[in-house]
């Protein structure tokens, strides 16, 4: 199984000098309502929801990098006994599994050994495929980019960007979506 106290131990440098990280450490909960409640202020129109799910997200990178660092890197169930469980009770009749070409943590081929002889009894399929991406490609969001009244440079660059940065989500979309197209009566 990978360890990942080692690698976050040397990255850890890294991350400690990010704003983002030292603002989590320090930051109470009264200075983070402070923070957003500025960013709705600054910010016409800001997306509240995404402000949240920062904060959120920010809320929990101390305590996630501090067990990684002592090394915790297990999940509860382990995958082990997440494979144990698919070997005798996993009844989902059609499985599709994305594998992504970047991602070092993959068990997808392990998963598929696991899954196919209990396909096998239950009369099911499961399918893989292989896609560019890496293990967060499932989580890209759009980014946000308003044109200004006069189209610049700079936005032309940020579409061009996005449109880059969407790519591989889009693929996926399509994949999965084609996939379940299959299915239908």
């Amino acid at each position: 199984m990978l360890q990942l106290g080692p690698l976050v131990n040397q990255m850890m440098p890294i991350v400690e000098a990010s704003p983002v990280y030292s603002m989590a450490r320090n930051a109470s909960g009264d200075a983070w309502k402070l923070l957003l409640n500025t960013a709705e202020a600054l910010i016409p129109g800001s997306d509240m929801e995404s402000l949240v799910s920062l904060n959120n997200f920010v809320d929990q990178l101390p305590s996630v990098f501090g067990q990684v660092t002592e090394g915790i890197s297990e999940f509860k169930p382990t995958p082990s006994e997440n494979l144990d469980c698919f070997k005798k009770s996993y009844n989902v009749q059609h499985t599709l599994l994305v594998k992504f070409s970047f991602d070092t943590i993959d068990q997808t081929d392990l998963l598929e050994e696991t899954l196919k002889p209990r396909m096998e009894s239950i009369g099911g399929t499961v399918e893989k495929v292989q896609l560019n991406g890496n293990h967060i490609t499932p989580c890209i969001q759009e980014p946000k980019w308003q044109v200004g009244y006069i189209y610049t440079p700079a936005d032309a660059i940020a579409q061009g960007l996005k449109t880059l940065s969407l790519n591989e989500i889009r693929i996926l979309s399509k994949t999965i979506s084609d996939w379940f197209g299959r299915f239908e009566d």
